[in-house]
């Protein structure tokens, strides 16, 4: 491999190297020709899918630290067409996660990104991150799930609803507008009592100017909001939205506005996933925990 260029992506330097249609951005310090010719390896053992296909690399063979290789295939037609004069989404995820590092927030460190183009056309494409030592949202809270939970814990967990909304508020106010928002992509490392919240799948989050009409923040909203979770109430999901808005006092007319529309939206998606009909809100929204001795652990 040669190495035409260095560039430098806010507080990391990349560096960019090109490999045959390969064309790669790095971080030299964690990337290696060994770690090279296993993720290449892995790439060509995919066959296509129209879904990103995440492996998890297990530390040796180059890499020191465990790392998850997420492989990229190329769009349908037209959609490839667009991939002729914009870059791979693995590119993009890797520029967005430096970008919302430099902003102060929770990312998978991203170790290498590729595109392999033949006369432009995508080819494939990929990205490497460290992995984390986390869980999803969905599957943090289902494993911390207790039938009667102690007030130590139902302190705990409003504390924690507090600070992602606070998260998730100075993410929208700093323009980021996150791509698929749902509980799944949002991780969740446990710090002592306290929980850190990492941004998961940022290749299609963007940033807009601050004056950009802004509407896609509501769409996050809902996306976070459309999924029963364990231990989390109605109440829970107002406590939420009290916090992303800074809310102390009575609602205000927009407010009540925002309120009837996330529920109006969020039973519509629930609809499609062919639950609610008539039944309230709340009913909709509730949690039904697994049997135990069905296969599910609670």
């Amino acid at each position: 491999m040669r190495v035409p260029c260095a560039m430098r992506c806010h507080r990391r330097s990349y560096r960019r190297f090109r490999d045959g249609d390969w064309t790669l951005w790095v971080l030299p310090e964690l990337w290696n020709a060994t770690l090279w010719e296993r993720v290449r390896s892995c790439i060509e053992r995919q066959s296509r899918s129209k879904h990103p296909q995440v492996i998890f690399l297990e530390p040796g063979s180059g890499a020191a630290l465990p790392l998850y290789l997420k492989v990229y295939h190329p769009a349908p037609w037209p959609g490839r067409l667009k991939e002729l004069f914009r870059k791979s989404k693995a590119l993009r995820a890797l520029r967005q996660g430096v970008e919302l590092d430099a902003a102060g927030f929770n990312v998978p460190l991203a170790v290498a990104a590729g595109e392999k183009r033949k006369l432009m056309l995508l080819k494939s494409a990929f990205l490497v991150t460290v992995a984390i030592a986390g869980a999803p949202l969905t599957v943090f809270l289902s494993e911390r799930w207790r039938p009667r939970a102690s007030p130590e814990d139902i302190g705990e967990k409003r504390r924690a609803i507090a600070a992602l909304a606070d998260e998730i508020r100075r993410f929208h106010r700093l323009g980021f507008v996150h791509g698929d928002l749902v509980p799944s992509n949002i991780l969740v490392a446990a710090d002592g009592r306290a929980a850190r919240f990492y941004f998961m799948d940022n290749d299609r989050t963007g940033r807009y100017p601050s004056w950009w009409p802004l509407r896609r923040w509501r769409r996050n909203l809902v996306q976070l909001n459309r999924l029963p979770l364990a231990g989390i109430s109605l109440q829970d999901r107002m406590r939420f939205l009290r916090s992303y808005l800074e809310k102390n006092g009575r609602w205000r007319a927009e407010e009540r506005y925002l309120i009837s529309w996330l529920e109006r939206k969020t039973r519509r998606r629930r609809m499609a996933d062919r639950a609610g009909g008539s039944a309230s809100f709340r009913e909709i929204m509730r949690w039904k925990a697994p049997r135990r001795g069905a296969g599910d652990s609670i």
